[in-house]
C-alpha cells in the first residue's frame, strides 16, 4: 500500500456540515467530500463525472494544528429582502491529510494535478485559499503508519503553545462494535448541484499521538524529485 500525503493549512478553512439555513457550521476537519472534491476539481473531471475510483481512496486526517472556529456575519441581498447568515470557519489550523490506495499510480497522477490543477483550489470555500504546497509526497507505508512517523507540521512559534497529543482520524468500520467510532454524511456519490447525493461512513478516532515520537521520519525528501 502506499499513501499520499497532503497538507491544507491556510489563514482559514471551512468544512461544510449538515447545516442548513441561514447558520453555515463547519466541522473541526476536513471532511471526504470536500477533499475528493478538490482532487476531482484539481482532475479537471465535471460535477456529473465519476468519482468512484477517488472516494475509494482510504482516508486519515492528522490534526497538526486545531485552529479556532470563528464566525463570520454576511448579509445576502435577495431581490425582496436582505437575510443575515452566519458562517463558521476554522481560523490557522493545519491538518495532515493521508490518502491510501493499492494504485500508486492514481496517487501520481492526483499530485500531478494538484500540483497543475485543472480549477482553482480552496480549502473548502473559494475564500479559503491555502497558503502552502498543498503535496508533502507519497509514502511507501499504510496509513496510519504514515500518518504516525510524518514531521510535526505545526508552526514552529505555534509549538510550544499546543497539547503535547496530536489527534488522529481514520476510516471506521460498520461491523465494529468500537465505542470510539462515528458516523458522518460526507461520502460523495454526486457532486451535480441538480441532484447532490452523499452517503454516510464510519470514522473511528485512532487514539492520539505524542508530538515527541512524530519528529523521527526516514523518508527521502527528494524522493518525488527522481
Amino acid at each position: 500500500m502506499s499513501t499520499l500525503l497532503l497538507r491544507f493549512a491556510g489563514p482559514l478553512q471551512s468544512w461544510g456540515d449538515d447545516s442548513r439555513f441561514n447558520h453555515r457550521r463547519t466541522y473541526s476537519i476536513p471532511t471526504k467530500s470536500a477533499v475528493i472534491g478538490m482532487i476531482a476539481s484539481a482532475l479537471g473531471r465535471d460535477r456529473s463525472a465519476n468519482v468512484e475510483d477517488l472516494v475509494a481512496l482510504q482516508l486519515g486526517i492528522r490534526v497538526d494544528q486545531p485552529g479556532e472556529i470563528i464566525s463570520d456575519f454576511q448579509m445576502v441581498h435577495g431581490p425582496k429582502q436582505a437575510d443575515v447568515t452566519t458562517r463558521d470557519y476554522i481560523s490557522d489550523a493545519i491538518f495532515l491529510i493521508g490518502l491510501m490506495s493499492d494504485d500508486r499510480g492514481l496517487l501520481q497522477q492526483i499530485i500531478n494535478a494538484l500540483a497543475h490543477p485543472k480549477y482553482p483550489l480552496f480549502l473548502g470555500r473559494r475564500a479559503c485559499p491555502p497558503s502552502y504546497p498543498l503535496i508533502i509526497g507519497i509514502r511507501e507505508k499504510p496509513l496510519e503508519e504514515a500518518l504516525l512517523a510524518e514531521p510535526w507540521l505545526a508552526s514552529t512559534w505555534r509549538q510550544p503553545q499546543l497539547n503535547s497529543e496530536l489527534r488522529i482520524v481514520l476510516e471506521g468500520n460498520a461491523d465494529s462494535i468500537d465505542s470510539l467510532q462515528h458516523r458522518l454524511r460526507d461520502v460523495p456519490i454526486s457532486y451535480d448541484p441538480r441532484n447532490r447525493i452523499y452517503q454516510y461512513r464510519y470514522v473511528r478516532e485512532a487514539g492520539h499521538v505524542n508530538k515527541n515520537k512524530t519528529v523521527q521520519t526516514e523518508h527521502d525528501a527528494f524522493e518525488e524529485l527522481e
